[in-house]
């Protein structure tokens, strides 16, 4: 019986620690929120893990906004691993086959000294498409985006 409890009890630990292990994005704080988008309203954020794989990989996600509004957009790297590319395309503007206006790409902006990078769109189109292109071997890790607005009183 005793074997059984301790087994059980071992189990679970590795299961937790395992489990802990894969996931390396934690909920963003309210504050740390308010603190990446300034004077823009809050609107929506995402978090996303970054996992080792053997192979390059490619992670998207479509943004849907309203015409006629000035939108932040705020992509938190202090977690992100090196190797991680990301990259913002306006799906509004179809540049050939399968081709889209590259609205930013993080190899050529440089970070905040918040490890942030920071966008401003002025009255974008309806849809934007966020890609992660993740490289083979790369270490765990987290990227997480903040989505805000400004009202058109209050833009600064």
């Amino acid at each position: 019986m005793f074997y059984k409890s301790a087994t059980i009890l071992i189990l679970s630990f590795f299961l937790i620690g395992l489990n802990s292990s894969f996931a390396q994005c934690e909920k963003m704080k309210r504050k740390r929120i308010y603190q990446l988008l300034g004077a823009a309203e809050f609107d929506n954020y995402r978090s996303t893990d970054i996992k080792t794989f053997d192979y390059t990989l490619k992670e998207e996600y479509q943004i849907n906004l309203f015409k006629g509004v000035v939108y932040k957009l705020v992509f938190d790297v202090s977690k992100m691993p090196e190797g991680v590319i990301i990259r913002l395309h306006d799906l509004g503007k179809k540049r050939g086959a399968g081709k889209y206006e590259e609205v930013f790409n993080s190899e050529t902006a440089t970070k905040t000294k918040y490890d942030t990078y920071e966008i401003t769109l002025e009255f974008p189109l309806r849809k934007m498409m966020v890609s992660y292109d993740i490289i083979n071997n790369t270490k765990p890790g987290c990227v997480s985006f903040v989505l805000g607005y400004y009202f058109k009183n209050k833009i600064k």
